[in-house]
């Protein structure tokens, strides 16, 4: 009834986001006739650590309700013939970010102790000393622990503006006071029940009310490493948390915005992005990145610019004149990856519906699992024959489009 076909294009909506699978050293012209208009950029590139990630990936109904089975498959590889060939790379990278940037808009680089030092020389360059803002240092206290030396427990987050016209909001970011340790000063309640620390100097008292906002230094240790069986987590290798990429894109974007990430990874720039209203453009030479971040975005006003997969895979469906539904009952494929009792329907993760022209595929609908809905639709009220064109995305993270 289906046939495959190979489409590199999808469309949710009127299409005004950007999803783009592309290399950054040929940068692609989608990101290139963004230049000048991003209010922020986040780039957290591979940290040159040598290791080839892997990721998890959630199986079926039962894996997406209880987090097994869940395959592992590869993620992105983190190898580089030397610092030579990494800096060759990030100097691109960085270079794009300052050319996306329109006059008032922000860059941050998300690195660790590895290459750090270089890249603040490098951003210095591109950049200009004069607009460096700040090295934020997030810690956490995930992962092992060395006897060597100290563990280290933090990644650097470099803050650049374009220009002294930069748009900054400290205030968008508050913290309760309550949580910040105050143990120098003494403690008070006021007339009207409210507890504050106070310190006196000269003969004047100065009182801090827990119920007012503090604002966030350049280290932070109060947004934790997102742990295993976290529901955000998407099995991505370096995943980072939603709460890190809110403190960083508030202060800095206005609903509107336009913020882009081109190692966008698990998606967790655009996720934010989206949440707080703001445009968005992302970009990962990983295509299973594209579909990983895919499914987490909201399917709507959104363009995906991604090749699909190849290889043997049947789509199971058919019309129901009697019922007036189309059922859906999921791929055949043969591959390895898979449990061994895999399913046609447990091989589904996503389905979208609507049509191709003249090479593009316009999505009208689109059914997704979740941790919050691990059960996924599989049949539809519909007209026979209604439905001309699936999209499906596979559980190893495949793409591919189908035509009737």
């Amino acid at each position: 009834m289906f046939e495959q076909i190979q489409v590199e294009k999808e469309v949710f909506g009127q299409g005004g986001n950007l999803l783009r699978c592309g290399n950054a050293m040929t940068m692609p012209k989608e990101i290139r006739a963004l230049y000048g208009q991003a209010q922020c950029v986040y780039l957290d590139p591979p940290f040159m650590t040598g290791e080839k990630y892997t990721r998890r990936r959630p199986y079926g109904e039962k894996g997406w309700r209880t987090g097994t089975p869940a395959p592992r498959y590869p993620a992105y590889n983190d190898q580089y013939t030397g610092e030579k060939e990494y800096l060759q790379l990030l100097r691109r990278l960085v270079r794009t970010s300052r050319e996306l940037l329109k006059e008032t808009g922000v860059f941050y680089l998300h690195l660790d102790w590895r290459m750090t030092a270089p890249a603040r020389i490098m951003c210095d360059k591109v950049f200009g000393k004069d607009c460096f803002l700040n090295e934020i240092i997030w810690g956490y206290e995930s992962g092992g622990r060395s006897k060597r030396h100290f563990s280290r427990k933090h990644d650097a987050i470099l803050l650049y503006a374009k220009s002294q016209k930069y748009f900054f909001d400290l205030t968008k970011v508050p913290i309760p006071r309550g949580e910040v340790r105050r143990n120098h000063m003494a403690r008070g309640m006021d007339e009207m029940g409210r507890t504050y620390s106070y310190i006196i100097s000269n003969g004047k008292e100065y009182r801090y009310y827990d119920d007012e906002p503090v604002y966030p230094g350049d280290v932070w240790t109060d947004i934790g490493f997102l742990q295993q069986r976290d529901p955000e987590r998407t099995g991505y290798a370096t995943q980072k948390p939603l709460k890190l990429l809110e403190r960083l894109l508030l202060p800095v974007t206005c609903p509107g915005d336009l913020v882009v990430d081109l190692c966008c990874g698990s998606g967790t720039t655009l996720e934010e992005a989206q949440k707080l209203g703001c445009r968005f453009a992302g970009m990962d030479v990983n295509p299973e990145a594209i579909a990983i971040t895919l499914a987490r975005l909201k399917p709507e006003n959104l363009t995906v610019i991604c090749p699909c997969g190849k290889g043997e895979a049947e789509l199971l469906a058919e019309d129901d004149p009697e019922s007036g539904r189309f059922l859906m009952e999921g791929l055949k494929e043969e591959d390895s990856r898979f449990p061994a009792k895999a399913t046609p329907a447990d091989n589904l993760e996503s389905w979208d519906i609507g049509r191709i022209e003249n090479g593009v595929f316009y999505a009208e609908q689109s059914f997704r699992r979740s941790f919050r809905y691990p059960e996924l639709t599989m049949s539809l009220r519909s007209e026979e024959g209604k439905i001309r064109a699936i999209m499906t995305t596979d559980a190893a993270g495949i793409r591919r489009a189908f035509i009737r």
